[in-house]
């Protein structure tokens, strides 16, 4: 006999090692698999017609038709992204009008003076590279200043735009300052649209 305090809560008889005990079953729960939507899920959202075949065969034993109800995440994970513009493709007319920049790394082996990130900078007329190998992603505007510095004297022209991606490390203010000080306007990409800023990025 099983009992709290006065409560008796269950009574039955010993048999060998087991007891068994006495009483009725007043709920039975019982699983059910005849939702065709939720076979739908189990299946890796299979087609109605994959469905209807394994059902046929009788590998779906219990479902008694096979109508799947619209699955979102069916609909989401077909949808296809909205093709990019072209007239990016068309280089601008004036050197150093557009440069596009980015940052690549870190490097798995880095160099023998302990680089591990490289940054680029390519004009978006002549789609003339340089590049800057880093020790860490914080020296970026420290490597603009020195490049910025060296294509003033080389053509006497500004740089009038520069483009990249949303990384967090084009984040910083004195970089920032020292663009709007220098009337160069900083352009971002949207985010994951690395095809907006697709020269620096093929470039890396």
């Amino acid at each position: 006999k099983i009992s709290k305090g006065a409560m008796k809560i269950a009574h039955g008889k010993k048999s060998g090692t087991l007891y068994k005990t006495a009483g009725a079953c007043y709920l039975i729960a019982v699983a059910t698999n005849e939702n065709p939507n939720l076979w739908h899920q189990r299946l890796g959202h299979m087609s109605e017609k994959g469905m209807k075949i394994m059902h046929s065969k009788g590998k779906l034993t219990g479902l008694r038709s096979i109508k799947i109800d619209m699955c979102e995440d069916c609909i989401l994970g077909k949808q296809k992204r909205v093709s990019f513009q072209t007239s990016e493709k068309i280089p601008k007319k004036e050197r150093l009008e557009l440069v596009h920049y980015d940052v690549w790394g870190p490097m798995t082996v880095p160099s023998i003076g302990g680089k591990q990130y490289f940054l680029t900078f390519i004009d978006d007329h002549f789609r003339k590279a340089w590049i800057y190998f880093l020790k860490h992603k914080s020296k970026l505007f420290e490597a603009f200043k020195i490049w910025k510095a060296m294509v003033g004297n080389e053509t006497r022209l500004k740089i009038k735009k520069l483009r990249t991606d949303n990384g967090g490390e084009y984040e910083d203010t004195k970089f920032k300052k020292f663009c709007y000080e220098h009337g160069i306007r900083m352009e971002r990409t949207m985010p994951g649209t690395p095809q907006h800023n697709g020269v620096a990025e093929r470039m890396n």
